[in-house]
């Protein structure tokens, strides 16, 4: 099996309501390019009886993701970040348009979030998939990266990382 593609990410609001679980507000926040998902145990836990191992566990104990998506508007910050946004009617000498501007400050509440991705395979010559959902989540503020365009473009992805 050959992982060759990766695909439709989305993301809901993780809702825990005395232990039922439950997801609203699908969206749709961007493009998927690339993931990579990192899981933690929490390392071997043996019980001993008799002068030896009688049980032992290795339980889930969290991990990180990281996301390349095609853009990361500000919708979708809104969504991931818990930001929230102010219109502004111009920025002078820049635009005559409308500009929204994301606001980070003291009342933002990062969401946790269901995230959900397909991971597509190549399987003795057939295509198969699998979808990956990480059921509770949340993204970190990403960093903001850039650079100079030269002869030839140098694509550039924004990247969402999280726990």
């Amino acid at each position: 099996m050959a992982i060759i593609g990766c695909s439709y990410l989305r993301v809901a609001k993780y809702n825990n309501n005395n232990g039922t679980i439950t997801y609203t507000n699908p969206a749709i926040i961007a493009k998927l390019v690339r993931v990579q998902i990192q899981l933690e145990n929490g390392g071997d836990n043996d019980f001993y009886a008799d002068n030896g191992i009688d049980e032992t566990d290795t339980q889930f104990a969290g991990g990180t993701f990281s996301m390349n998506t095609n853009d990361l508007t500000n919708e979708a910050s809104e969504t991931i970040l818990g930001v929230t946004s102010e219109d502004l009617e111009t920025i002078e000498g820049i635009t005559d348009e409308g500009v929204k501007e994301l606001i980070f400050d003291d009342d933002q509440v990062t969401p946790e979030l269901g995230i959900g991705v397909v991971i597509k395979h190549k399987r003795q010559g057939a295509i198969a998939w699998t979808g990956l959902i990480l059921t509770r989540a949340m993204f970190n503020i990403p960093a903001e990266e850039a650079e100079t365009q030269g002869k030839t473009i140098s694509w550039q992805t924004p990247t969402l990382e999280g726990t």
